[in-house]
């Protein structure tokens, strides 16, 4: 008999990509999931992982235990909101979204949420896209907020609706010092000799700085990762890079930066993901709207002008 735990353990890995960044989702040790696992693939019968001395690949064997692990994981999600609904207990409205919208969307959504619909607890998940569009599927989320970039487009899937709830242009963040600092909009290819900094493999928008300077035409020099908006500035203010950022990140700049507007530049989209046909769930169109209104009494970082994309 399989394990549903270490099948939750197992598509945390194929969610995650590594051993260690599952580990630290599920709050467990990194030993405790590899032990997880081991245990899994003696109930199975088969190898599910492939062990690199770095990191792990699941076999076809793996994703497709994974792909049966979902359905389980979606009716036990399912009859736990029926349990809960029977129980008289308050109806949930689950959300996932990423630190940046974590910090910068969602306290005041939830406060407009609140005054609409007090009868409805909120439950937030720090999530990365793709985590939450696979937590959607499965019913352990309602609502997904997530990010979709130009040449990092997100996975289609007939299970899932995406709604746009706003697009919006990446920036450029440069030492304050830095000569191009001076000018109002740069451009990309004026970029092309610096050091970059990017999000790190953890992220779904990990490709998004390499294949965004490819479309301007030149080869970014790479050499630091961070997906934290804080310290990635604190980098680009000590002189040790630059990087793109979008409003979104950069509702606290740090005052040894400049972010400046980028010619023609790559944007992203903002999206709430939901179920297929599930759109007037309970307390999700009321979440949508919050988010909309909080998103449309944001402040634009720059205005809207010619010849800035």
């Amino acid at each position: 008999m399989l394990d549903v735990r270490r099948l939750r353990v197992l598509r945390e890995v194929a969610l995650r990509g590594s051993i260690a960044a599952a580990a630290e989702s599920l709050r467990f040790t990194p030993s405790a999931v590899s032990q997880q696992l081991a245990k899994l693939e003696l109930e199975a019968g088969v190898p599910l992982l492939e062990r690199g001395p770095r990191s792990v690949r699941l076999t076809q064997a793996g994703w497709r235990l994974v792909e049966h692990a979902e359905v389980i994981l979606e009716q036990l999600a399912q009859a736990e909101a029926d349990l809960r609904a029977l129980d008289g207990s308050p109806p949930v409205l689950r959300v996932g979204a990423n630190t940046t919208a974590a910090a910068s969307i969602v306290p005041e959504a939830l406060t407009r949420f609140a005054a609409v619909c007090p009868e409805i607890e909120v439950m937030v998940t720090e999530a990365d896209p793709l985590v939450s569009l696979a937590r959607v599927r499965v019913r352990e989320l309602d609502l997904g907020i997530v990010f979709e970039y130009d040449h990092v487009p997100l996975p289609a899937d007939p299970r899932i609706e995406l709604e746009e709830l706003l697009e919006e242009s990446m920036r450029i963040v440069l030492p304050a010092s830095h000569p191009l600092a001076k000018q109002r909009v740069v451009s990309l290819p004026d970029l092309a000799e610096e050091t970059w900094i990017r999000s790190t493999s953890r992220s779904s928008c990990n490709p998004f700085t390499e294949r965004s300077c490819r479309a301007a035409g030149f080869e970014p020099r790479i050499r630091f990762e961070f997906d934290d908006y804080t310290a990635m500035q604190n980098l680009v203010a000590s002189g040790a890079g630059v990087a793109f950022a979008p409003d979104i990140g950069l509702s606290r700049p740090n005052p040894g930066v400049a972010v400046r507007p980028i010619a023609f530049g790559p944007k992203r989209r903002v999206h709430a993901a939901y179920r297929t046909g599930e759109r007037d769930a309970r307390g999700l169109p009321e979440m949508l709207d919050a988010l909309k209104e909080t998103i449309r009494a944001r402040e634009p970082l720059f205005p809207a002008r010619a010849g800035v994309s």
